[in-house]
């Protein structure tokens, strides 16, 4: 009996196995085409970096990583530097100092370059330049006198807190220590940046349109939000084009506004 059920289930057996042999490679090689990228956006200052996999019949996905370094958004994670603050410097005693920012750079989703000028209160002469970078809540920066002591390098890194204030340590070109400086409270504040699925991508030569919705935790939460990108070629931007608005004229579609492309590239293939 035994015997007999074990010849009646083996046909049987063979069959789901080489069914499953001939599913999974079909699967895990459905064709698909895909638009990749990672820009940064003018008008007001945005960056997203995104890969969207169009696979027809199959179901389409992708990720898209956003942040708009323009609009103030508590609780991201993602920070901007104030265009003016405080800088306060520790060595024995405390020397406040006025600090300028006049140019903010995306690099990323979640960092930035920043350029300014400064001057210690206590005496106008001794001006400066600062450059820097933000990453995440993580800062470093250079201040190069350019008055009085003109020359004098003083190298800061530190972090920032969630109140938006800054500290941390330095180093200087006249190897004084111990060296600290600090920025009070909001002199950095938190921006709109989110990660979300893609959920529909159509893709055709040169062209890409991709759609996600705005995730839980961030204001317009629930959002649809399509994209509509030129692949102008290689290398950088030339001839590149991005586009996005509220996807409202059906699955994959909605009418969007141009975003000049200042940074990055897009590859459609």
């Amino acid at each position: 009996m035994e015997v007999s059920m074990r010849k009646a289930l083996a046909p049987a057996v063979a069959a789901a196995l080489l069914l499953f042999v001939v599913m999974v490679p079909a699967l895990a090689g459905a064709p698909f085409v895909q638009a990749t990228g990672s820009v940064g956006l003018s008008t007001p200052q945005q960056y997203a970096s995104f890969n969207a996999f169009d696979y027809g019949e199959t179901g389409d996905r992708g990720t898209i990583n956003y942040t708009n370094f323009a609009f103030a958004t508590p609780g991201t994670g993602v920070w901007n530097i104030s265009g003016w603050q405080h800088l306060v410097v520790t060595l024995g005693g405390t020397y406040a100092h006025t600090l300028t920012i006049d140019r903010v750079t995306p690099t990323s989703p979640t960092s930035m370059r920043f350029r300014g000028s400064g001057a210690y209160d206590a005496n106008g002469t001794y001006t400066w330049t600062v450059k820097g970078t933000v990453s995440g809540s993580n800062i470093d920066f250079d201040i190069t006198y350019t008055g009085t002591s003109a020359g004098y390098v003083f190298s800061g890194v530190g972090s920032i807190a969630p109140d938006g204030s800054m500290s941390g340590t330095a180093t200087d070109s006249l190897l004084q220590a111990p060296l600290t400086w600090t920025a009070p409270a909001g002199s950095a504040y938190e921006v709109f940046s989110y990660t979300a699925p893609v959920t529909c991508a159509v893709v055709l030569g040169a062209d890409a349109t991709f759609v996600f919705t705005i995730p839980t935790g961030v204001p317009y939460a629930g959002t649809p939000v399509v994209v509509k990108i030129h692949d102008g070629g290689s290398p950088g931007t030339n001839g590149d084009k991005w586009a996005h608005g509220v996807a409202d004229n059906g699955p994959c579609d909605g009418p969007v506004g141009a975003y000049p492309i200042v940074r990055g590239n897009l590859v459609v293939h």
